[in-house]
């Protein structure tokens, strides 16, 4: 098992008979799967099927694989965009995991947090913290959460989380994240490998952001590989960056030196793990151990006092995690002391397409002023 998430997303090839064997009938049950999909897009597109509308503006942040492709960064990003210009605005996901089965969760008002992880989804807290005075609503429906938040709390734009496969809700900017070190895994579908649609369905994206793209990524090639599948869509790429620590027991920010040549012991449960445990050595921590849970795994009590157990023996002066993480362990002051690492994104060169995109729904919002909210009744 092990070795299953490297080779779906292309990270290692396999080894011999019975993992291309395995391979292929994951893959010929994942092209099924990948028509499906695009059968369903097609009836949309057509328009033989008719994408519901909601009465403000909505952004999609999603991806064609599963697993971690930055999108939580990137909505906070978009987040922040707004809210600095006086833009009421809700975000709008499924609620992963969450204990929560209610048709709408309401994670945040404008005021204040309501819910805490398990009843609320790790990437629904997470962004409530990052994005103080915003609206965050988790449920299955889309519609339902897009129709409360406009019509209920007065939010005046959404940010739709991983919404790119929610091809029913009519979107005004639809962006798609890619992971610039392995785009497509391995380039089959699930369950063979990571795509959730086959490569061509990024042609009705608005626009493509490389995500984690390092000094090596090439963005001349990166047009090349995108334009064969969607020929005039723009792209943009970004990097993670570290922002800062986070005490966990006082909530408090520290310097990204403060851990610097430290003995630490990391632990994450989050789709790249390993794109974590690089962002550690590039900071300089002498890691004595590296335990990796299930993405969004929620720490017990019992593996949390074997963590700090197995810190505490191996010499580490800190346990460090991911800031996804944290918001669902809820301890006090522990020894060692418990840090997490928060993580931005940042774009080298500002993409000018998306600016404009941006600025021009900054600009409907503000002209349309609340008649731009209409009485629009829910599917």
């Amino acid at each position: 098992m092990r070795r299953l998430i490297p080779l779906l997303e292309g990270r290692c090839p396999p080894r011999g008979w019975m993992e291309r064997t395995f391979l292929n009938l994951l893959g010929m049950a994942g092209v099924g799967y990948g028509w499906v999909q695009a059968g369903r897009t097609h009836l949309y597109r057509r328009g033989w099927l008719t994408r519901w509308q909601g009465a403000c503006p909505v952004i999609s942040v999603g991806n064609l694989t599963a697993g971690g492709t930055g999108k939580t960064p990137m909505v906070a990003w978009l987040g922040r965009y707004f809210l600095d210009r006086g833009i009421p605005l809700a975000i709008v996901s499924r609620g992963y995991r969450q204990r929560s089965r209610a048709p709408i969760t309401l994670v945040a008002n404008r005021e204040q947090r309501i819910l805490d992880a398990p009843e609320a989804a790790d990437e629904a807290v997470l962004l409530a913290q990052e994005l103080p005075g915003a609206v965050v609503l988790t449920g299955p429906d889309r519609r339902r959460l897009i129709h409360h938040a406009t019509h209920h709390l007065g939010c005046r734009l959404i940010l739709m989380d991983d919404g790119f496969q929610q091809v029913p809700v009519y979107r005004d900017l639809d962006l798609v994240l890619l992971d610039a070190r392995h785009p497509w895994g391995n380039g089959r579908i699930l369950p063979g490998g990571v795509l959730r649609e086959f490569p061509r369905a990024i042609g009705r994206a608005d626009g493509i952001i490389f995500t984690r793209a390092g000094n090596e990524f090439d963005p001349v090639a990166a047009g090349v590989m995108i334009q064969r599948h969607a020929p005039g869509i723009p792209i943009a790429h970004c990097h993670h960056e570290p922002l800062h620590w986070i005490e966990a027991a006082k909530g408090v920010q520290h310097p990204l030196d403060t851990l610097r040549h430290r003995k630490v012991l990391a632990f994450c449960g989050i789709g790249q793990p390993e794109s974590f445990r690089m962002v550690l050595r590039d900071l300089s921590l002498d890691l004595v151990d590296f335990e990796i849970f299930p993405d969004h795994h929620a720490i017990t009590s019992e593996q949390w006092r074997s963590l700090a157990t197995k810190a505490h023996i191996l010499g580490a002066t800190a346990l460090v995690t991911t800031q996804k993480d944290l918001v669902k362990i809820h301890v006090g002051v522990t020894t060692p002391p418990l840090f997490a690492l928060a993580v931005g994104i940042r774009f080298p060169h500002p993409p000018s397409w998306l600016l404009q995109r941006l600025e021009h729904l900054v600009f409907m919002i503000k002209k349309n002023g609340q008649d731009a909210i209409p009485d629009t009744p829910f599917p």
